[in-house]
C-alpha cells in the first residue's frame, strides 16, 4: 500500500507540474495575441508621412519615448525632441526635391513622435516623467472635425479631404483608459491638458462619449473631478461661442450636455454627498443648461434637511445662500430668493438643526441672508423656553444664539432674545459659552444703531444766547448740547456736555463747579474735575464776534 501511495503521490505531482506549464504556455499565446493585435492597429493608424520612413528612425524614437518614462536623462532627452518637432513644425515646407535634407529629416520627425506618444498615451499619462512629456506633446497635436475613422473612409470614397483631429485620434486610442487616466493623479494633468485644448464640437463630443459611462465616477474621484470641472468649463464657453447657430451645432450640443449632465441630475443626491462631488455639482448651479440646471437645483431644494446634516452636502446649501445671483436660471428675469425656500424646508426644525455641527452653519448663514420677517419666525422657534435652555449650553448651537443676536433686525427683535436670555443667567454662569453670549448682548446693547437708531436726526440742541459776559440759559429738559450764538444771531461752537443733571444747569455753569467737580467735553475733549482741587488758574471763554469758533482767553 506504501508504494501505491507514492506512486499516487507522484502522479499528482507530475500533473501539476503539467497544469502550471500548459497556463505559462496559455499566457504567452494571449500576450503574443495581444502584440499582434496591437500591431495591426498601429498600422492602420500611422499617418500616410510616416509610411516612407526607415525602421531604424521608428525604432530611435520609440526607444527615447520608452525611456523618458525610465529617469530624468532620458525625459530630457524626449522633451529635447519634442522642441526639435515644435522648430519643425514651424519650419517652411520642403519643396521634395531632397528627401534627405535636413529640413525634410526635420518634418518627418514630429509624425514619427506623435505616433509612439500616441500608441504609448495611457502608460505614459500615467508614469511621472511621461506624464511630463505628454503635457508638452499635446499642444502639438493638430485640431479638426474629423476623425481617422471618418478620414479613412473619406479618402477610400475620393471624398474631399476635411480637416483631420489628432486629438480625436488620441481619444479613440485612449478608449476605456481615459477615464483610468483621468483617476490617476499624473494622468489627470494631462487629461485636463487635452480637455483645455479641444475646439470643435465633434472633439468635445468625442471626449464626452469617452466618458459618458463614468460621469459620476469622475466627479467624486479626488482627481477626475479636476479633469470632469476643466471639461464642464471648455464645454461651457463653447457653448456660449456658438448659440444661435446652425442645427447641427446645436444637436452637437445637446448630445454633449446630455451626456455630461444627465447623469449628474439623477445622481445629484449622492454627488451632493461626496467630497468632490459636492464642488462637481456646484459647478452645476453655474454652468449647467437647460433643462438639466433646474432639475439640479429643484433636487437640491427638495433635499435640503438631508443636505443641511450631510458633512459635504452642507456645503451645496451655503453656496446657494452665498451665490444667488450667480446660479439664477437662465432666462428667468425676476431676482430668485433661494434663502426663503431652503428656510421654508427647515421651520419646525430650526432648534433640533442648530444643534447639529454641520446643519448649525446653514441656520446661521440663513441667518444672515434672510429678510426681517423669515428671520423673526426662526428667532421664534430659537427662544422658545422648552429647547432655549438647551441651546445656548450645547457646543453648536450658541453660535447660532450669538450669530441671531448681531443680526438682529430691529430693536424689537433684540430685546426678544435677551428678555428670553436673561432669566437663565445662571444657567450662562455654569457653561463654558455662556460668557460669549453675554458679550453679545452687551455688544448689541452698547450698538448706536439700536439703542439710537436716528440719533444723527435728533432735534436742535439748547441754545445760549451770549449776553456780555454773562450766559442766559434758555434750556430744554434732557440737556445734551450747548450751541453758541454770538450777538448778530450767528451759530459759534456746539458744545457737547456728558454726564450732566439738566435739573441744575445753573450750576454747571458756574465756572469753579465746573472745574472743580464736573466732568465734561469740551471740543471733544474730557475733562475731569476733582472736589476740593486746588483752584485752577482763571480763565474767561472770548466767543468772537462774526466768528463760528471759541478762543478761550488765559489771564
Amino acid at each position: 500500500m506504501s508504494s501505491d501511495e507514492e506512486s499516487l503521490t507522484a502522479l499528482y505531482a507530475k500533473r501539476q507540474e503539467i497544469l502550471k506549464q500548459l497556463a505559462d504556455v496559455d499566457t504567452s499565446i494571449r500576450i503574443l495575441e495581444s502584440r499582434i493585435h496591437d500591431q495591426s492597429n498601429a498600422s492602420q493608424r500611422v499617418p500616410s508621412s510616416v509610411s516612407g520612413t526607415s525602421n531604424a528612425e521608428t525604432d530611435k524614437v520609440a526607444q527615447i519615448v520608452l525611456n523618458s518614462m525610465q529617469d530624468a536623462n532620458g525625459l530630457r532627452e524626449a522633451l529635447r525632441l519634442v522642441e526639435l518637432c515644435r522648430v519643425s513644425v514651424s519650419a517652411p515646407p520642403s519643396d521634395g526635391s531632397n528627401p534627405h535634407s535636413p529640413s525634410s529629416q526635420k518634418q518627418l520627425i514630429r509624425p514619427l513622435v506623435i505616433k509612439e506618444c500616441m500608441e504609448r498615451a495611457s502608460d505614459l499619462s500615467m508614469n511621472a516623467n511621461g506624464s511630463e512629456l505628454m503635457l508638452h506633446v499635446v499642444p502639438l497635436l493638430s485640431n479638426g472635425a474629423v476623425s481617422a475613422a471618418s478620414q479613412r473612409q473619406a479618402t477610400d470614397a475620393s471624398a474631399a479631404p476635411a480637416e483631420y483631429s489628432e486629438y480625436m485620434q488620441l481619444i479613440e486610442i485612449l478608449g476605456k483608459d481615459l477615464v483610468i487616466m483621468c483617476c490617476n493623479t499624473n494622468g489627470a494633468r494631462v487629461a485636463q491638458k487635452i480637455a483645455d485644448s479641444l475646439k470643435h464640437l465633434e472633439e468635445f463630443h468625442c471626449f464626452s462619449k469617452a466618458v459618458s459611462s463614468s460621469v459620476v465616477t469622475l466627479a467624486t474621484d479626488i482627481n477626475g473631478n479636476h479633469t470632469l470641472s476643466k471639461f464642464m468649463l471648455c464645454e461651457r464657453s463653447k457653448r456660449l461661442s456658438v448659440q444661435g447657430s446652425n442645427e447641427y451645432e446645436r444637436q452637437q450640443l445637446e448630445q454633449i450636455e446630455k451626456q455630461i449632465y444627465d447623469v449628474l441630475s439623477k445622481e445629484c443626491i449622492s454627488v451632493c454627498r461626496n467630497r468632490q462631488g459636492c464642488c462637481i455639482i456646484q459647478k452645476c448651479l453655474q454652468w449647467a443648461p437647460e433643462p438639466y440646471h433646474s432639475q439640479i437645483l429643484n433636487t437640491v431644494l427638495s433635499s435640503v434637511l438631508k443636505l443641511v446634516q450631510d458633512p459635504f452636502g452642507n456645503y451645496v446649501i451655503q453656496f446657494i445662500l452665498e451665490r444667488q445671483d450667480d446660479i439664477a436660471c437662465p432666462g428667468n428675469a425676476e431676482k430668485p430668493n433661494y434663502t426663503n425656500e431652503i428656510i421654508r424646508y427647515m421651520l419646525h426644525h430650526v432648534a433640533e438643526l442648530s444643534c447639529n455641527k454641520f446643519s448649525s452653519n446653514v441656520i446661521e448663514k440663513c441667518l444672515k441672508a434672510a429678510h426681517s420677517d423669515v428671520k423673526q419666525l426662526m428667532v421664534d422657534e430659537l427662544t422658545e423656553p422648552q429647547v432655549l435652555p438647551k441651546l445656548l449650553t450645547d457646543s453648536y448651537a450658541n453660535y447660532v444664539i450669538q450669530t441671531a443676536i448681531a443680526t438682529a433686525s430691529d430693536e424689537a427683535q433684540y430685546n426678544q432674545l435677551r428678555d428670553a436670555i436673561m432669566p437663565l443667567q445662571s444657567l450662562l454662569k455654569n457653561s463654558p459659552y455662556g460668557v460669549k453670549i453675554e458679550n453679545k448682548l452687551a455688544r448689541r446693547h452698547r450698538d448706536p444703531s439700536i439703542r439710537h437708531p436716528k440719533k444723527r436726526n435728533a432735534p436742535n440742541a439748547t441754545k445760549f444766547s451770549v449776553e456780555g459776559d454773562i450766559l442766559n440759559p434758555q434750556f430744554m429738559p434732557n440737556l445734551t448740547t450747548l450751541q453758541m450764538v454770538s450777538r448778530d444771531g450767528s451759530m459759534g461752537q456746539t458744545v457737547a456736555l456728558t454726564n450732566i443733571n439738566s435739573n441744575d444747569v445753573s450750576s454747571f455753569l458756574n465756572p469753579q463747579h465746573m472745574m472743580n467737580s464736573v466732568p465734561f467735553v469740551l471740543q471733544g475733549q474730557q475733562m475731569l474735575g476733582m472736589h476740593n482741587a486746588p483752584q485752577p488758574q482763571p480763565f474767561a471763554v472770548n466767543v468772537m464776534h462774526n466768528s463760528d469758533t471759541l478762543q478761550p482767553e488765559y489771564n
